[in-house]
């Protein structure tokens, strides 16, 4: 504008976002069930108001409703403690978090501080119920000894073992912790997944019957279970089961994730979907886990441009799955195909397949493979593999190929022995030193199951070793075979 025009300039205010404003554009959003959305706003307005004790309850309540426990009761624990102690309804919220964790003993402590201070408060008959739920056979009080923050520790501990495939190393980390919390379901739940990538399965099962034994309903232990008889073909079972599961309508964000996810899984995919999709609605984030679920089973519903939706978020977080599209008909075959119960069997698959073709390792390997035939399936993909325990197993297989046709049947119960010997050596540790010793006693194990005469200096001779170096690991094997 010209120097000296009439004209006034106009000003220009700022806009500017008070906490007020954004407690209530966040508290608008969760009505329309928008939760993850929700906390986004109401935590911007936390920020802008940290002494105000109520933002940040309301912060903890959804919190709750997402299945973010863990995190309302450190939000509760600040309120508590420093913002505003005089908030003793903090208590009843915190017991209710710690209930749903398992955590029993600190649940009975936090709803007797709030009855206590407020035996005719707001949340009184609700407390009451809650402490009618809460059972201890100790009625002295507490278990001092073992505090939440251990235990998270020994549960974030194990997790990491599991993943990693260490599953002999994670099983001592959960009974210690079932041993000090005798009533923490999610430990026998992750204790029951450990033994079944073992191989355990009379094991798994049996912890899994004794949570719905003493904990009727535990929906994490519904859904391992169906999982569990989905890969050991006990189809009669599974259909009881599912129909069970069908029926179930869970409020917790975290049990939706979960029936959707297990439906998803069991090829359930309608099912899958509308409880994926629900919570898509609400603004669930999740990880790519909940999106590849969220697009398969959204593609075999029918469901084209959400599935293709839900992947896109599946390639942002994880660029390396491109080509596993769930519309991808060779990626289906090859993943149908290797969907069997045990892991040596998967292995076995993979080895067999490499002799005739490359073709499955342009992909990533399946999300339900374990960490140990992970780690084989990157060897085979490797150019220049290192050497490694899984390296040189792999190498005993290429060993017996020297000498036995993979095409015949009776053949290929050697090479299924020694994957089973792989992956439970694996678990336990074993390195595979001495490759032709270990065909040898491989060959040795096989043949003396099939009723064979070949005498152990026979088949030492056969690959350049000493008798007694057979024996030595033919003793070794025998810990790791059926």
């Amino acid at each position: 504008m010209k120097k000296g025009s009439d004209h006034q300039k106009g000003k220009l205010v700022p806009f500017t976002q008070t906490g007020e404003s954004l407690y209530k554009r966040g508290m608008a959003i969760y009505q329309k069930g928008q939760l993850e959305k929700a906390v986004k706003y109401l935590g911007k307005a936390a920020e802008l108001e940290p002494e105000e004790p109520m933002i940040a309850l309301q912060i903890a309540m959804i919190e709750t409703e997402l299945g973010h426990f863990q995190k309302s009761n450190e939000r509760l624990k600040r309120i508590s403690e420093s913002t505003d102690p005089s908030m003793t309804e903090v208590h009843y919220f915190m017991a209710n978090n710690y209930a749903h964790l398992g955590l029993f003993q600190e649940a009975y402590r936090h709803v007797n501080t709030y009855l206590q201070d407020q035996p005719d408060g707001e949340f009184s008959e609700d407390a009451e119920d809650l402490l009618d739920l809460l059972q201890f056979e100790d009625e002295d009080g507490f278990d001092d000894e073992f505090e939440q923050d251990d235990l998270i520790i020994h549960q974030e501990k194990a997790g990491k073992l599991l993943a990693d495939g260490k599953f002999k190393e994670a099983i001592e980390v959960l009974e210690d912790v079932i041993e000090r919390y005798p009533d923490y379901w999610s430990a026998y739940n992750n204790l029951a997944l450990a033994y079944f990538y073992q191989g355990e399965t009379e094991q798994a099962s049996a912890i899994l019957t004794e949570v719905l034994n003493r904990n009727p309903g535990n929906l994490h232990a519904l859904c391992n279970l169906a999982v569990f008889y989905h890969y050991q073909g006990r189809t009669k079972e599974l259909e009881a089961l599912v129909k069970a599961l069908e029926t179930v309508r869970p409020f917790l964000i975290e049990h939706r994730f979960k029936l959707g996810a297990t439906f998803a899984l069991l090829g359930k995919h309608e099912q899958a979907y509308g409880w994926l999709k629900s919570l898509a609605k609400k603004g669930f984030e999740g990880d790519s886990g909940f999106h590849y679920w969220l697009s398969h089973s959204a593609w075999h519903s029918g469901y084209k441009k959400a599935a293709e939706e839900a992947w896109k978020r599946v390639i942002e977080e994880q660029p390396e799955k491109a080509g596993q599209e769930p519309w991808n008909r060779a990626t289906s075959r090859n993943d149908e195909k290797l969907k069997t119960f045990y892991p040596e069997e998967r292995m076995f698959i993979l080895f067999k397949d490499i002799q005739e073709s490359d073709s499955l390792l342009t992909e990533d390997a399946p999300e339900y493979f374990t960490a140990i035939e992970k780690a084989y399936y990157h060897m085979l993909q490797s150019n220049d593999p290192q050497d490694t325990p899984i390296s040189r197993a792999h190498l005993v297989a290429c060993d017996l190929l020297k000498h036995f046709d993979l095409h015949e049947k009776a053949h290929q119960g050697l090479f299924y022995m020694w994957f089973h010997i792989v992956y439970h050596g694996s678990v336990d540790g074993y390195t595979f030193q001495n490759v032709e010793a270990l065909s040898a006693a491989v060959e040795y194990l096989w043949r003396k199951v099939r009723g064979s005469k070949l005498t152990q200096k026979e088949i030492a001779a056969k690959y350049g070793i000493a008798p007694g170096t057979l024996a030595r690991y033919k003793r070794e094997l025998e810990l790791y075979l059926p």
